[in-house]
C-alpha cells in the first residue's frame, strides 16, 4: 500500500528533519489493516465502504449534485458518485506533508448566492522539511469549475497562522449555515504547550473560531474585548474533530497529551475556557507526575469549562477521534455522541442516561481511524489512515 511507502520515508527522512520529534515520548504506531468488530448487542456490522485511497480524513456531501467529496490528507480530493472515483483536485504541491499530521486537514463547501460555488480548504502550507518549522496554517477560498473540478488558479489566501511546530495544528472546518463557519486550531504543537498558547485568548491558537465569510473575506463574529474577535472557546491541545448538534452545543473532542482523551460540551453563546494546558481531563497537568484516576470530583476555582467524557490511554487507546451528534445513521446509535480511538480503533457513542454521561462501547473497527463521516445514502463511516473508508450499519 502507498501508506507503507510514506511511513517508511517519514522514518527514514524524520531523524535527520526532526519532523516526528515534536511531542516528546509519543511514537506513531505502524499502519494496520482495519478488522472490524462490533458489539453483538448492537445489530450492526462493518464492511468495505471506498477503498483504494491514501489517507482519506473528511467526506462531504456535495450541496447540489448526488456525490460525495472525500479529503485527504495528502492533498487529494476526490469525488464518488456511488460507481466512480473522479479527481477534484491535487493539491498536493502547495500542501506540507513532513509530518504526518501536516497536510490537508479540512474543507468545508461555502454558502453563495450568486450560483457559483466556492469551497473552503484548511492546510499546511508546503515548505522545507529541515530544520524548524516554516510551514503556517492557511485559510484559503477556490471555485469549482463547471466540471466539478477546482480551479487551481483561483485559490485565495484568506488567514494565515503561524506554525511553531509540525504538529498540533487541528484544521478542521465546519459550515454551520447563513455564511458563518468553525475552524478549529491546535496549541501550536511540541508537547505540554511550550508558548502557553492554550490559556491566551489573545492568540488564535488552541481555539475554536467563529467567522464568517462573505465577499470572498473572512470576518470575526464576535467583540473580542477580552481577546481575538476570531476565539469562541480556547484552551484546546488538538481539537481534530467537532460537529454541532441542533440545540447548538458544540462536541469537541480535544486529542490529549500523555494520559486522557476528553469530549468536552459547550455552547455558541458563551465562550468557554477548557483548561488545556493546566488541565489534561480532570487532572491537573504535571509532566514529571504519573497519571492519575480521573478525579471528577475537582474542585474547579480556576473558571474552567471540564469535559463531560474522558477516557485513559489505556487498553491501547491514544488519540480521540471525533465524531458526530447522531440525529442521523442507525437506529441504535441515535440521541449520542459518537467517536473513536486513531490507535485501538474502539468506537463508542457518548449518550445521557439519568443525567449522567455514560460511554457505551459500540465495537472496534482495527484502528487507525481518522474521521467519521456520512454515506450518499446516509451511511455512517469511518475512515482510516491506512486508505480504507469503512460502512458501520
Amino acid at each position: 500500500m502507498r501508506i507503507w511507502a510514506i511511513i517508511s520515508l517519514l522514518v527514514v527522512t524524520c531523524p535527520f528533519a526532526g519532523c516526528l520529534s515534536d511531542d516528546n515520548g509519543y511514537v506513531w504506531p505502524e499502519p494496520e489493516s482495519w478488522d472490524c468488530s462490533i458489539d453483538l448487542s448492537y445489530n450492526l456490522s462493518c464492511s468495505v465502504y471506498l477503498g483504494g485511497l491514501a489517507s482519506p480524513i473528511v467526506t462531504l456531501e456535495h450541496p447540489e449534485n448526488e456525490e460525495l467529496w472525500i479529503v485527504e490528507l495528502s492533498g487529494q480530493i476526490t469525488s464518488w458518485n456511488g460507481e466512480v472515483v473522479s479527481q477534484v483536485a491535487d493539491l498536493s504541491p502547495i500542501v506540507s506533508n513532513c509530518h504526518v499530521e501536516q497536510g490537508l486537514l479540512g474543507m468545508a463547501f461555502a454558502d453563495t448566492s450568486n450560483g457559483s460555488q466556492t469551497v473552503l480548504l484548511s492546510y499546511i502550507e508546503e515548505g522545507s522539511c529541515d530544520g524548524p518549522n516554516d510551514s503556517d496554517l492557511l485559510l484559503s477560498s477556490a471555485t469549482v469549475n463547471s466540471d466539478g473540478t477546482i480551479d487551481m488558479s483561483s485559490i485565495t489566501v484568506l488567514k494565515t497562522v503561524e506554525q511553531p511546530f509540525r504538529n498540533h495544528n487541528g484544521g478542521h472546518l465546519l459550515n454551520i449555515g447563513n455564511n458563518e463557519y468553525l475552524w478549529g486550531l491546535g496549541d501550536g504543537g511540541s508537547g505540554y504547550d511550550p508558548d502557553g498558547n492554550g490559556q491566551d485568548p489573545h492568540t488564535v491558537l488552541g481555539s475554536i473560531l467563529y467567522f464568517t465569510f462573505s465577499g470572498g473575506e473572512v470576518s470575526p463574529i464576535l467583540e473580542g474585548d477580552s481577546g481575538s474577535p476570531f476565539v469562541l472557546h480556547y484552551g484546546l491541545r488538538n481539537p481534530w474533530r467537532f460537529d454541532l448538534d441542533s440545540n447548538d452545543r458544540l462536541w469537541i473532542a480535544d486529542v490529549g497529551q500523555s494520559c486522557w482523551e476528553e469530549i468536552n460540551l459547550v455552547t455558541m453563546d458563551n465562550q468557554a475556557n477548557l483548561g488545556w494546558a493546566e488541565m489534561e481531563g480532570f487532572q491537573p497537568v504535571d509532566d514529571s507526575a504519573p497519571c492519575e484516576s480521573s478525579n471528577e470530583n475537582y474542585s474547579n476555582d480556576l473558571g474552567y469549562t471540564m469535559p463531560v467524557a474522558t477516557y485513559a490511554h489505556t487498553g491501547g487507546n491514544c488519540s480521540i477521534t471525533g465524531g458526530f451528534w447522531m440525529d442521523w445513521g442507525p437506529e441504535e446509535l441515535r440521541g449520542g455522541y459518537l467517536y473513536g480511538d486513531f490507535c485501538s480503533g474502539s468506537i463508542w457513542i457518548l449518550k445521557e442516561e439519568s443525567g449522567q454521561w455514560s460511554q457505551n462501547y459500540i465495537g472496534s473497527s482495527g484502528g487507525m481511524i481518522v474521521g467519521f463521516g456520512q454515506g450518499l445514502d446516509g451511511e455512517l463511516l469511518s475512515l482510516h489512515w491506512t486508505g480504507e473508508i469503512v460502512q458501520i450499519g
